[in-house]
């Protein structure tokens, strides 16, 4: 074997004739025929988007349980109770004072179908990357992005069968976890977002908070749900928005020079901004014109330990030379208390 021969062929990441080149050489036959072309060994991401709403939810771990998704409410004050002299007779009454709220199991799978002879090609010296590899790669990047949108419950993955996203939870009706959401003054239960209040337009916050009456974001309308999902020294830890949304805060500071950044999330890989306590970030899926409000003590998503991820066995069809697996999760987000979080809608600049 020649040296030049010798030298091509200890390239186990080439390949023939892949005609890229633009403007083409001009014996462009010729090369296809003689010349190997070098592959580089990467699987380039151009599609999926991360969330950061994910990604700080489960941080500092996952959270797994393997029984029921039910946990208890406290949902009213008990007022048997208070100050009495002398021989006062006492309050006897029973008091049902508390009440469940259960999640079901939501269960996720994403298909992995490799044609075999596609699989037994692409092996030996001259495989740039592995194929196998790069198909679950792809099948496990293309089910988180059903998480991701599952978790704003955009279409498609707004069904009854979804996990209970955002949406769900941070309403001003209906029910979650079973749940009648609700703001009850006479028993003094709060099962809603915004300390209670529901979610707001950011026209009607700017009017609480004394500004002009408009769409637009402004510090004093986002303080004014700060404030009402804040409960003693608990407070809102983050805030999610559109791009446009985190464009539009970061103006507002620009103009305040309030610079701040949270080093902890830096150094998870994404840029962020403060408000008060709260990490502020964008996330591509939230929905257009709102900014969400976060305490993160009081929501995490649950995973099942007997459906973590888990992939099956590559099986053949009878009929079919192809090897199929599937990749299953079985989980959902749980808001452990709704008043700790706030909502914002029709924000003319997110």
């Amino acid at each position: 074997m020649s040296q030049s021969a010798h030298k091509g062929a200890s390239y186990g990441s080439r390949g023939i004739g892949a005609q890229l080149s633009q403007p083409p050489i001009s014996l462009i036959n010729t090369a296809n025929g003689v010349t190997q072309k070098y592959f580089q060994p990467q699987l380039v991401d151009a599609v999926f988007k991360p969330s950061p709403f994910w990604w700080r939810l489960t941080r500092l771990g996952r959270k797994f349980h393997g029984g029921s998704l039910v946990w208890n409410l406290i949902n009213q004050e008990e007022l048997t109770g208070g100050a009495f002299w002398g021989t006062q007779l006492l309050p006897t009454d029973v008091t049902d004072s508390a009440q469940p709220a259960e999640l079901q199991w939501r269960a996720y799978q994403q298909l992995c179908a490799i044609p075999i002879i596609d699989a037994v090609l692409n092996q030996g010296p001259h495989s740039v990357v592995n194929l196998v590899r790069v198909k679950e790669e792809i099948s496990f990047g293309s089910l988180l992005m059903k998480l991701n949108r599952a978790a704003q419950r955009t279409a498609p993955q707004n069904t009854s069968i979804d996990i209970d996203g955002v949406p769900l939870a941070l309403v001003g009706s209906g029910s979650y976890a079973g749940v009648t959401i609700q703001n009850n003054a006479s028993t003094g239960f709060v099962w809603m977002c915004n300390g209670g209040a529901g979610p707001q337009t950011m026209t009607a916050l700017n009017t609480l908070a004394g500004s002009p009456a408009v769409a637009n974001m402004s510090l004093a309308g986002l303080q004014y749900v700060y404030g009402e999902c804040s409960f003693g020294n608990e407070e809102p830890t983050l805030g999610l928005t559109t791009q446009a949304g985190w464009n539009a805060y970061w103006g507002l500071l620009v103009n305040n020079q309030r610079f701040i950044e949270d080093e902890e999330t830096t150094r998870g890989g994404f840029r962020n901004l403060m408000f008060n306590r709260a990490v502020i970030m964008r996330d591509p899926f939230v929905p257009a014109g709102q900014f969400q409000f976060y305490s993160e003590k009081y929501v995490r998503p649950i995973f099942h330990p007997n459906m973590h991820f888990r992939m099956d066995p590559y099986i053949q069809p009878s009929n079919q030379y192809v090897a199929i697996t599937r990749v299953y999760v079985m989980l959902n987000i749980q808001f452990l208390s709704l008043r700790h979080h706030g909502m914002i809608t029709g924000i003319a600049s997110a």
